[in-house]
């Protein structure tokens, strides 16, 4: 059975929970049977939306109480060298952009929301940087599949080929990130 088939036949109680596991291609799906009058778009939305939130929550979970585990198997990974308070004031400080590159490229968006617990980024500020990366990205992809639903064949043809480029494009984006914050730990320009 398709993810098409599936909705349609368990209806808009299921768009919830599939959005917290799959976000991007629920809410494509979604936004094509609202399309073809399945669901009440503004409804769809809003569940599409507390769904993709919930998930990262849960990653955000995973960093914030498991920075203890998830630090030694980075050391594990060869990774030993611990980041100076600098840099994480740093990281930090940029948390939003951080939390907007990894929203909208998607590919890398579950390495910033588990960094962003291990930072320790307060929960209020993480939710409402989150929802405002959130809602715009939701919206689109809605609007991908309400307009453009038709045209599903072309987007799976390319997806491996997009994957690929919003994940180089997010690793640069945070890695320029990183490196301010590092400039700034070096005592270079600041903010």
């Amino acid at each position: 059975m398709t993810i098409n088939g599936f909705l349609i036949a368990h209806g808009s109680a299921l768009i919830l929970p599939l959005s917290v596991i799959e976000g991007p291609i629920v809410t494509i799906v979604t936004g094509f049977l609202s399309a073809q009058g399945y669901f009440h778009w503004y409804w769809a939305l809003c569940l599409l939306v507390c769904g993709d939130l919930i998930g990262d929550l849960m990653f955000y979970g995973i960093g914030r109480t498991g920075r203890t585990p998830l630090a030694g198997l980075a050391r594990r990974l060869g990774v030993r060298r611990t980041v100076p308070a600098e840099v994480q004031d740093g990281l930090t400080h940029n948390a939003a952009k951080m939390l907007f590159i990894g929203k909208w490229t998607h590919t890398v968006g579950w390495l910033v929301l588990i960094g962003s617990g291990m930072l320790r980024l307060p929960l209020s500020r993480f939710i409402l940087l989150n929802l405002l990366a959130t809602v715009p990205k939701t919206a689109v992809l809605f609007c991908v599949g309400y307009f453009a639903g038709n045209c599903y064949p072309l987007f799976q043809r390319h997806v491996a080929l997009a994957t690929i480029l919003l994940c180089a494009v997010g690793v640069a984006a945070i890695a320029l990130v990183v490196r301010h914050a590092e400039g700034i730990w070096a005592g270079g320009s600041g903010r």
